[in-house]
Formats: C-alpha cells, sequence, structure tokens
C-alpha cells in the first residue's frame, strides 16, 4: 500500500534525531524534537506505516568485527537480459559480504562494496562467489584505503 506522508517541521526533527540515535527513548525524542512522548509515538506509528521509517538499527564498526578489508567493485554485465539481470542480482542478494550494491549509468552496470576480514579473505568472496558469476563479463576492484565521510543519515531540512 502506498501513502503520501505530509511532513511538517517536527515530523523531519523526529526524523533528524532518529538518524543522530536511534536508542533514544521516547521521552529523549520529545526533548530533542520538543513535541509530547505521546505524539512521538503517534508520529513514529505513521513513519513506520507509511515506509518513510524502514528500519531501526544499531551501525556496527567493521573493524571492531574483525572486517578490516572493504572494497568498490564496478561491475559490467555480459548482456541485460532478464535472465542475466536476475542471475547477478540473484548472487548478490546471497553475499552476505555484499552491504551496498547499485545500479548505475556509464561504464559500469553496478556497483558493489564487499567487506571482508582481510585482503586474502576478499580474494577467496571474488575468486569463489562473484567470478563464478557468468553473468558478468568484466569486474574492476578497488580496495577502500581510509573513509572520509561513511552515513546513513539523509540531508532532511525544514
Amino acid at each position: 500500500m502506498k501513502y503520501e506522508v505530509l511532513f511538517d517541521a517536527s515530523d523531519l526533527r523526529l526524523l533528524r534525531a532518529l538518524q543522530r540515535d536511534a536508542s533514544a527513548s521516547q521521552a529523549e525524542l520529545a526533548d530533542a524534537v520538543g513535541i509530547s512522548p505521546s505524539l512521538v509515538s503517534r508520529r513514529l506509528a505513521r513513519l513506520r506505516e507509511s515506509g518513510v521509517l524502514r528500519a531501526t538499527v544499531g551501525l556496527v564498526d567493521p573493524a571492531k568485527v574483525g572486517l578490516t578489508c572493504a572494497a568498490i567493485i564496478r561491475v559490467r554485465l555480459r548482456d541485460h537480459s532478464a535472465a542475466n539481470v536476475k542471475s547477478f542480482r540473484d548472487v548478490v542478494a546471497r553475499m552476505a559480504e555484499a552491504t551496498f550494491c547499485v545500479m548505475l549509468t556509464g561504464e559500469a552496470d553496478y556497483l558493489v562494496k564487499i567487506v571482508a576480514r582481510d585482503l586474502p579473505h576478499f580474494q577467496e568472496i571474488v575468486q569463489s562467489k562473484l567470478l563464478r558469476c557468468a553473468a558478468i563479463a568484466h569486474m574492476e576492484s578497488s580496495i577502500v584505503l581510509e573513509y572520509l565521510k561513511d552515513t546513513t543519515e539523509l540531508p532532511l531540512s525544514d
């Protein structure tokens, strides 16, 4: 079911507060937004029901859980037939190591972010999963050396 959600300044303040700290209590959110906790509860329910608020998650530091290697892979498919696209998408959907994948315009068809324990683990992932995908014509990998910005926070303004 599709909803049209109308936002007011309080909705946007609530969404910004949630993006900064989704573990905040409703009372803390109410203080941050300037509305009552019961109104926070109703607004959260509406935002979830409408699909605006997709999930409430904890962000895990990859390095602190042993995932010290990240890579960005540009993928070009052999062709764009429905079967080929589905084959590639199925491979990526099954890969826990693939944390981000988007379809692109330009030379590459897809951009995939892979996280791994280390470089040998990354090589194993590529060889055992991606290189076995017949849908892929070409891949080009870049190892992430440093994160200059890595956020899930959207630029919401009043």
